[in-house]
């Protein structure tokens, strides 16, 4: 019944927020599955810049992933999702912040596109766009919204995009004033105002007697990366809204958010008695009668004019169709992923019932290298082995909006559907055409391998073993690189490496024969020459018969997400750089997913990865430092237990460095050794000048002398989380300038205890080493230094 009464509703709304996380997930769950309208929320960042609770990922894979988790939320509810080419580059407290690395014309250009491709009669943003929120990111989506909300109806606006596109006039804009919100920095209550109208979500759905509540607390909880816990709400909900532009609402209306929204549409009235008709026919249970109706139905459209909104219920009628007759059809492959170029078997298996009467008539196939277009005359169930070839020129999985190299604020699309569509490209679909009762349908099925996307692999990935490497003073290290052949085929390959130019490098090259479907490691002595100071991204090239390839093989695999593997361009970051370093062996205790380890042993030689429990029966004292991974004290707050020996350790003579941790679910009042409190201020511009509160600090010249230039070119942001409430034992080293001009000294503080050092450091490290930054190399190999500066003297 839900699904026969949504064909008479043609709403459409489009919810608008700057991160994944934004959006209000029980009122998209009441607009879908309550009201029955067409809704979408639009992301206009993929979240690359937020912290990541469950994994590794970070930066452009964190946005994949975040990418899944929206997908994943938006198929609970019901809804769609959109994004654009915007940027998540970290926490910033402005908009006008916020525009000096986004592209305004360019972000505009996706949000306008999405309008008039969705067609919505409201839009709504998360945000308002004449309040300063904490997070410049989010009123800047509502400044965005607003501005393409004008520009979507002016068709001077954009003009290249009416070429497949009409211009779209949205009735209104709101905002959805928050109340009590679940994301940490929207929060607080609205007192609501005169201009402010409410509409109530009950508890149940009317159709389905679902809870909306327990719908929208299982969508917020797909957001696990951002640790979003939801709780199912138990009684109705008011939610606020403030019209921002558009035709005027009577707020003390039961339905002002939805008055004369309606297009003006001739067909729409036969349209909805035809539907009725079939309310009727579906109350009488004869599902015969039932599917030659909206056969009917989809007839008498072909006489309506193709401007009719109607016809966007054509795909819905069809599946409705195929779902009364009981048809169905799977695609499946034996294996999980095809190589271009390389023969391939698939196998269509048709359901289509005796007494149906429907047919399948025509079978293409568009991805083999021979195009397949195959009459038949198909009319029960059986089972077809289709064999072909994968056209060389499909290219590997990869998400759409990747594609093209960006800059630090934004993607760079190859068009508007790469970037503002969410779901992966997936070529591999099979084309039916389809007859029943005078009603021809054309159906793309997926081919799928055991209810998962075929992925397109190359013939031949390789992965190296190392994203970082830190060379010095003429040093050499090497590097290996792990070959994959995803071909049966035994090949002759040539493997060179890309971009180290400016290195010494042996072999120049590596000729080898690679077995079929299998794997073999190589290796490359890389030299610094004693130039400048550099940083070279190298890749590879791997020369085969199949042509020549530059990916690698990454997946993501978590049980509240499709799973995802994808093959970008592969490389790792030579940091040729003057870096000294003293510490000879020092612990790491890693947090949750901490992936600095990789990084610091581009420092030191010896490294030894200790969990919390181990600290036990460990001789600290045989480590010169010790490292406590980021987020410790959120992910691992039993390392209170360990103070007292740590304290021991310090003041017999060890370094003890604690990263920063943040004042969100943190079970503990104060963190560290030697306690301090910490915040949520930040400092988000990552160029922020830093100057020297003592320039004579050990900590600023030993073993090297740490420079004003050695805070240039890091990324993202300075300092994270910095603590306050020190005692006098902390001695600040290094100071900068919050966003409101006021002194912040808390970004690195060392605490001289007995013969040794305890380091708080609130410093983006854990960002500045995968990134190459020569100078966060120098300031970490001074704090593992620190205790052996008096034993070296």
């Amino acid at each position: 019944m839900r699904e026969l009464c949504k064909l008479k509703v043609f709403g459409r709304i489009l919810y608008v927020g700057a991160h994944p996380d934004d959006e209000n997930n029980k009122l998209l769950t009441f607009f879908a599955q309550d009201q029955l309208v067409d809704a979408a929320y639009l992301s206009l960042t993929r979240g690359e810049g937020g912290q990541n609770f469950i994994g590794s990922e970070k930066g452009i894979d964190l946005g994949i992933l975040r990418v899944q988790e929206s997908l994943s939320a938006r198929k609970t509810e019901g809804t769609r999702q959109f994004f654009t080419r915007a940027k998540d580059f970290g926490f910033v407290e402005s908009a006008t912040e916020t525009m000096l690395r986004w592209d305004e014309h360019a972000v505009l250009a996706d949000i306008v596109w999405t309008i008039r491709y969705f067609r919505p009669d409201i839009m709504i943003t998360r945000f308002s766009p004449n309040i300063p929120d904490l997070h410049g990111h989010h009123q800047s989506s509502a400044i965005l919204a607003q501005k393409a909300y004008d520009l979507a109806a002016d068709p001077k606006a954009y003009p290249e995009q009416l070429e497949e596109l009409s211009v779209w006039q949205t009735q209104r804009l709101f905002w959805n004033v928050y109340q009590e919100s679940g994301v940490k920095d929207i929060g607080g209550k609205v007192i609501p105002l005169p201009q402010h109208f409410s509409v109530t979500i009950p508890v149940y759905n009317r159709y389905t007697g679902l809870h909306h509540g327990e719908i929208a607390a299982e969508s917020r909880n797909k957001h696990r990366s951002q640790a979003m816990a939801s709780l199912t709400q138990h009684t109705p909900t008011l939610e606020y809204f403030e019209l921002l532009r558009g035709k005027s609402v009577d707020p003390t209306a039961a339905d002002a958010l939805f008055t004369s929204t309606e297009m003006e549409d001739q067909y729409i009235p036969v349209f909805k008695k035809l539907v009725d008709r079939l309310l009727a026919k579906q109350a009488q249970g004869d599902n015969r009668e039932l599917s030659v109706t909206i056969a009917t139905i989809l007839i008498w459209m072909r006489t309506v004019s193709k401007n009719s909104v109607i016809h966007e219920k054509r795909a819905d009628l069809e599946l409705l169709l195929l779902r009364t007759l009981g048809v169905s059809f799977e695609i499946n492959s034996l294996v999980d992923s095809w190589v271009p170029g390389t023969d391939v078997n698939l196998f269509l298996q048709a359901n289509i019932p005796q007494d149906s009467d429907l047919v399948l008539t025509h079978v293409t196939v568009p991805f083999f290298e021979s195009l397949y277009h195959q009459p038949h005359q198909l009319s029960g169930t059986e089972r077809i082995e289709i064999t072909g070839r994968l056209s060389s020129t499909i290219e590997p999985s990869l998400p759409s909006w990747l594609k093209e190299e960006g800059d630090r604020g934004n993607y760079s699309p190859r068009s508007f559907n790469d970037i503002v569509l969410a779901q992966h490209n997936n070529p591999i679909v099979v084309q039916l055409q389809l007859q029943f009762g005078g009603v021809s349908m054309a159906i793309s099925v997926p081919v799928l391998n055991n209810n998962k996307a075929i992925t397109i692999a190359p013939a031949i990935t390789g992965t190296f073993d190392t994203d970082i490497i830190v060379l010095a003073d003429s040093t050499s290290r090497s590097v290996s690189l792990e070959l994959q052949s995803n071909v049966s085929t035994v090949e002759s390959v040539m493997v060179r490496l890309k971009g180290a130019d400016e290195l010494g490098l042996f072999p120049k090259e590596h000729t080898l024969t690679l077995e079929g479907n299998a794997s073999e490691k190589i290796h490359f002595q890389l030299t610094s020459l004693g130039s400048a100071e550099q940083i070279q991204r190298i890749g590879f090239e791997i020369e085969s018969s199949y042509g020549i390839h530059q990916c690698g093989l990454k997946s993501l695999s978590y049980p509240h997400i499709e799973d995802v593997v994808y093959h970008p361009k592969a490389f790792f970051k030579v940091l040729d750089s003057p870096v000294a370093n003293t510490a000879k062996k020092i612990a790491y205790i890693a947090g949750k997913k901490d992936e600095l380890l990789g990084s610091l042993k581009q420092l030191v030689n010896e490294i030894e990865l200790l969990s919390v429990a181990a600290l036990k029966d460990a001789d600290l004292l045989s480590f010169d430092a010790i490292v406590l991974g980021i987020r410790i004290y959120n992910t691992d707050p039993q390392l209170v237990n360990f103070h007292t020996q740590l304290r021991e350790y310090v003041e017999a003579g060890g370094v003890l460095i604690t990263q920063y941790n943040t004042p969100y679910d943190l079970p503990l009042e104060e963190v560290g050794a030697y306690p301090l409190t910490v915040t949520g201020e930040r400092i988000t511009d990552m160029e922020s000048t830093i100057s020297f509160l003592d320039p004579t600090h050990r900590i600023l010249n030993y073993p090297n002398k740490i420079k004003q230039q050695d805070f240039a070119n890091w990324v993202q942001d300075r300092a994270l989380f910095l603590p306050k409430d020190w005692n006098s034992d902390f001695k600040p080293v290094l100071r900068t300038q919050n966003s409101d001009s006021g002194n912040e000294d808390g970004l690195l503080l060392v605490n001289r205890k007995g013969k040794g050092y305890y380091i708080y450091s609130s410093l983006s490290l854990f960002r500045q080493l995968p990134a190459a930054v020569s100078g966060a190399y120098r300031l970490f190999a001074n704090m593992l230094s620190i205790g052996r500066l008096e034993s070296n003297s």
